[in-house]
């Protein structure tokens, strides 16, 4: 089997919010407030994306020397035809990964670890999985926690290498994790599953995995209830550590109440639909019963299908699938597979690598595209000589409106799908009907946002089919368009609704229904589209902060998107010395999981945004004592000191408060114009300051 290499969506500069603790080594008492702009972008950030997430129980180890015994695992020893150490299941894993282009894998029973002593075995399916994706030039790492079965032992058996755990993939580098044992009561002889959590470098969203027992054969239903609910509680209490986070395993039932608190808590993806025709509550696991006929031959009984797999996130999810075809349901009997017997086992072909479905989900986060076409190169498209740059509006791509246009390469629009696209556009007075952006089809783009000369109105709109017949669902503003003046445009289409919808500066302007939807194939671009299968109506004017959501935003999102400040999202980089690694150490201060700063003088620095890149926008951080809450408080949020030096539009910003040894803090920010309302406050970060 060759891997395939996937046509990628782009997934340009996302919506960061980073803070450091960073400084020197000098003593001091809490005193006075150093507040200065730092613009080193070159650091590393922390991003709230949208994550596109798998979860996955891979039966990797489960026994059965066939589909008619217990503990089937299809695919556990084979391996692919030309070549005798790669195993078929690691490499049909990796091909998912690359075909839905994810970032994150969560895995359940899956043989990871160190290569066997045997070393006929190979490498362990993780290692070999982590393997054929590095292959692709992306970074790539691994972490991964044992699950001892009711004895003890770990080790993944027949010729499989390493011990069958729960395991994290990230494209990325892992730079913490954290496994903790799952409550197992005294005398059954159970698995012992864990709760695995990590954090990727520049990433704020954390990930999660887990494989629980529901005990239903073992402890009477009362005992069970107690038993399971102990370890969704262990759970909760482990993911709760994180602001963002993302959990996805096999929970083993497929009762809703019983994964409480962890539905109040969190959205699971696939309570909803995100199209129409989308299926709410898929199947994640398929049971078929095999029996063996006198002759040896199979013959089929029940089958069970079920969700039990289950992927969560505090931030929302702009789309989910369950791949239901990837959860073996092959025909072993005699009249299909002669050769499947009880006595040739290995003859039984699968036509999927294992019981389960895998779960894929698109976390809710920063855009999936982002191009501000403030400076030369930042976006990830191809730009004609029509698109020069203009300092206007703190920085702007300027298009001609003859052959300016700026292109991706390939769709990053699924306009079966919900989505939103957005720009800040002003338009010449002398233009024409001009595209501020699209989506091509093959003869007619399938999504088109634009200024229509004749009525000088903005409008959205998607064609209803692919066709050289000019018939659109189109949203119209009800006011007309001022030309040479900067507009915020926003467009969103809900999949679910069919409901067009056109935001002008953040209130809705006009809305239209579609109801039929058909995928285009082509590139998205920036400054025209396409009719009767030619390039029309090239924009001529001035664009910026073009972006792609993969959800719909309703009129509140809108809204704030257009005119709100938002609140930084934070994440802490701490020395060294910290043993905790990167991130914000969120939650009880009393828990004490939090990083260790070397210095009395740390730098808090936050990246902020304004929704108009042209006007100025600073912080406001707040920071207290949490040892000796009679300490005079080094900042206070609004008080002196507490505003940061400001930047245009974007930028990173800082304060370096003078803290005592030893001691506690804990702190966050806000965003602030002068103008708006402040943000609301981002979550409240811990650290501690070395005693030395």
């Amino acid at each position: 089997m060759r891997i395939k290499r996937p046509n990628p969506w782009h997934r340009a500069a996302q919506l960061l919010v980073t803070m450091f603790l960073l400084g020197g080594a000098t003593a001091g008492h809490a005193a006075g407030v150093e507040a200065e702009p730092d613009n080193d972008t070159g650091r590393s950030a922390y991003s709230a994306a949208p994550l596109r997430v798998m979860t996955w129980n891979v039966c990797g180890e489960a026994g059965g020397a066939g589909p008619w015994a217990a503990g089937y695992c299809p695919e556990r020893n084979t391996r692919l035809a030309d070549d005798s150490n790669t195993l078929k299941k690691a490499a049909e894993i990796a091909d998912l990964v690359l075909q839905e282009d994810l970032d994150a894998v969560l895995l359940q029973e899956v043989c990871a670890g160190a290569l066997h002593s045997d070393e006929t075995r190979g490498a362990s399916q993780l290692d070999q999985i982590r393997g054929l994706l590095t292959e692709t030039g992306a970074t790539w790492s691994a972490v991964s926690a044992s699950t001892p079965r009711a004895g003890g032992d770990s080790a993944c058996r027949g010729s499989l290498s390493g011990d069958v755990s729960v395991a994290i993939l990230a494209k990325g580098d892992i730079n913490w994790s954290r496994e903790t044992p799952l409550p197992v009561p005294a005398g059954p002889q159970q698995n012992r599953g864990k709760v695995l959590c990590a954090g990727v470098t520049g990433w704020e969203t954390h990930l999660c995995t887990t494989h629980l027992t529901n005990y239903d054969t073992s402890l009477q239903p009362d005992e069970a209830a107690v038993a399971y609910q102990a370890q969704i509680d262990t759970v909760a209490g482990q993911v709760a550590d994180f602001g963002r986070v993302v959990l996805g395993g096999d929970f083993n039932t497929s009762v809703r109440n019983n994964l409480q608190p962890l539905y109040g808590a969190m959205t699971e993806c696939d309570q909803q639909a995100y199209h129409v025709g989308d299926m709410v509550n898929g199947t994640t696991k398929v049971t078929n019963q095999w029996s063996a006929a006198t002759d040896g031959t199979l013959v089929r009984g029940t089958t069970q299908i079920s969700k039990i797999d289950y992927l969560f996130a505090s931030a929302g999810f702009g789309a989910c699938d369950s791949l239901t075809r990837l959860a073996d349901s092959a025909d072993y009997s005699k009249s299909a597979q002669p050769g499947c017997t009880t006595a040739t086992g290995s003859a039984c072909v699968a036509n999927a690598p294992s019981d389960h479905a895998p779960l894929l989900g698109t976390l809710r986060g920063g855009p999936r595209l982002n191009w501000p076409l403030q400076e030369v190169g930042d976006h990830t498209g191809t730009a004609t000589s029509g698109v020069g740059r203009t300092t206007d509006h703190g920085g702007a791509a300027v298009f001609d409106g003859l052959s300016g246009v700026i292109t991706a390469d390939g769709p990053v629009v699924d306009t079966t799908r919900s989505f939103t696209v957005s720009a800040w556009a002003k338009v010449e007075p002398d233009a024409g009907t001009a595209v501020v952006l699209a989506q091509d089809g093959t003869v007619i783009s399938g999504m088109m946002l634009w200024y229509n000369q004749p009525d000088r109105t903005w409008r959205f709109g998607l064609p209803k089919a692919d066709s050289a017949t000019w018939d659109m669902d189109q949203a119209i503003s009800a006011t007309a368009a001022v030309p040479s003046r900067w507009t915020r445009l926003t467009g969103t289409f809900d999949a679910l609704s069919g409901t067009v919808a056109l935001y002008v500066d953040g209130v809705l302007a006009g809305s239209a229904n579609h109801p039929t939807t058909w995928q285009t194939a082509g590139d998205f671009t920036v400054g025209r589209d396409k009719v009767s299968g030619h390039s029309n109506a090239f924009w001529k004017g001035s664009l910026q902060s073009v972006e792609v959501f993969d959800y719909f935003m309703t009129s509140a999102q809108a809204a704030s998107a257009a005119r709100s400040l938002a609140a930084p999202t934070q994440t802490v980089t701490a020395p060294a010395t910290d043993e905790k690694g990167p991130g914000c150490h969120a939650g009880s201060y009393t828990a004490g999981d939090f990083g260790t700063v070397s210095t009395t003088t740390p730098k808090l620095t936050a990246y902020i945004a304004h929704p108009d890149p042209s006007l100025e926008v600073w912080a406001e951080f707040s920071i207290w004592d949490n040892t000796d809450p009679q300490q005079p408080q080094p900042i206070r949020l609004g008080g002196p000191g507490s505003a940061s030096g400001p930047v245009t539009g974007k930028g990173v910003v800082s304060v370096q408060p003078k803290l005592l040894a030893g001691h506690k803090y804990g702190w966050y920010v806000r965003t602030a114009d002068g103008a708006l309302a402040p943000s609301p406050t981002a979550e409240v970060c811990h650290f501690t300051v070395s005693a030395q």
